[in-house]
């Protein structure tokens, strides 16, 4: 490829992720990046959304890249405020939501003194000093506990499948995957908490869309209000606690889960629906990307109106990315498709392309659908063409 067509589709892919936040016809969005104030790498950790009364508006954890995205109910004057591992609390200056506004508003995170992050003596080896608790809290004998070494000889695929071995909470299935619900009260939710962070109650927080069993390192849970701690008392419910694994620097994080599903498709033209397929998607979670590759065979009976029948195979290969953080259900991308297809009369014909992506999966357990736009040879504007898939992914891992 040319290089000035490889700095076209960079310019468009980004052009695509800015556009893919929240519809700002529709509300008030406040959206961007937390970054380390020393180094300038992005902090993970969890950004609140409160107005100037200092009411609760919204929480999220961030992405992997420290990105971050809340609405606002009504315009107004309000201010965000950041908590992380290894970070001091940080707070924004006061700013103002107009009616329908996104804006962007990038945080610093201030790193706490190298002191603050010192390794302890737990059981014989070095842990980081923010698990020290969870160790302590584990000899006392309260609460059940899992750690990094059990949840590796457990092997789950999701984290919902850590807290299935959990005796004192109970999974209930909700429209979107399940919620977290105390096993003595189906009607009680726990508190969640994330790295000592106050999430909400286990009926908000979807453990599936947020964290990979690859990120915990750690889980504590309480059955009752006269077992939880009293940092986590925030419910007569009890308590479910996660701690994460924290890259130390230079680490980079390997493959965090591998989906595999059936899709079906094809083009959208002013000739009807052409060059229907169907065939298999794999996504590989690769750090803050998803590395995809796809195989599908043209069906010639699947079409409509007057496009000609073809026969055929074509592969795609892309890399997308969830620009407004893991946690949500929008993701973009770019890549290239390469299809062989053969006519009635015996021609074949080969085409190859570059496409930018954009779509959007929904996690339902360990079942994820989602609708996937495709623009294929995006900046030759006469000639560019749209297909669109739908179909189901399975986390295997």
């Amino acid at each position: 490829m040319r290089p000035r067509g490889r700095w076209a589709v960079a310019a468009a892919a980004g052009a695509l992720l800015s556009l893919l936040g929240p519809s700002s016809g529709a509300a008030q969005v406040v959206r961007g990046q937390v970054r380390n104030r020393d180094t300038g790498t992005p902090a993970v950790g969890v950004v609140t959304l409160v107005d100037t009364g200092g009411v609760l508006i919204g929480r999220m954890p961030t992405g992997p890249q420290g990105q971050y995205a809340l609405t606002a109910p009504r315009p107004g004057a309000y201010v965000l405020q950041f908590v992380g591992p290894g970070f001091g609390p940080s707070i924004s200056g006061e700013f103002t939501l107009a009616a329908g506004q996104t804006r962007i508003l990038g945080l610093d995170a201030l790193p706490l003194p190298a002191v603050a992050m010192d390794t302890v003596i737990v059981e014989g080896r070095p842990v980081p000093s923010r698990l020290a608790g969870f160790y302590q809290r584990r000899a006392g004998g309260l609460g059940e506990y899992l750690t990094r070494e059990e949840l590796e000889r457990l092997n789950p695929s999701l984290p919902t499948d850590v807290l299935r071995r959990m005796a004192s909470v109970n999974l209930v299935r909700a429209d979107f995957g399940y919620r977290v619900a105390s096993r003595r009260d189906p009607s009680c939710s726990p508190a969640v908490f994330l790295d000592g962070i106050y999430m909400g109650s286990g009926a908000e927080f979807d453990f599936d869309v947020v964290l990979t069993t690859e990120h915990i390192e750690g889980v504590e849970s309480y059955s009752g209000a006269g077992a939880v701690p009293p940092e986590f008392n925030r419910s007569n419910c009890g308590a479910v606690v996660v701690w994460t694994r924290v890259a130390g620097p230079g680490q980079v994080g390997g493959v965090s889960h591998f989906d595999l599903g059936a899709e079906a498709g094809g083009w959208m033209s002013s000739d009807g629906f052409q060059r229907g397929r169907v065939g298999m998607r794999g996504l590989i979670g690769a750090g803050a990307l998803e590395v995809s590759p796809a195989m599908h065979v043209l069906l010639p009976g699947f079409r409509t109106g007057s496009a000609e029948e073809r026969e055929g195979v074509e592969i795609q290969f892309s890399v997308r990315g969830r620009p407004l953080g893991r946690g949500t259900p929008w993701y973009a991308g770019l890549g290239v498709t390469f299809l062989e297809m053969e006519t009635p009369r015996g021609v074949t014909e080969d085409e190859n392309s570059f496409l930018l992506l954009a779509g959007a999966s929904l996690p339902r357990g360990a079942v994820r659908p989602f609708v996937e736009i495709q623009a294929l040879d995006p900046f030759r504007f006469s000639t560019t063409k749209f297909q669109i898939f739908a179909g189901a992914v399975i986390r295997l891992y």
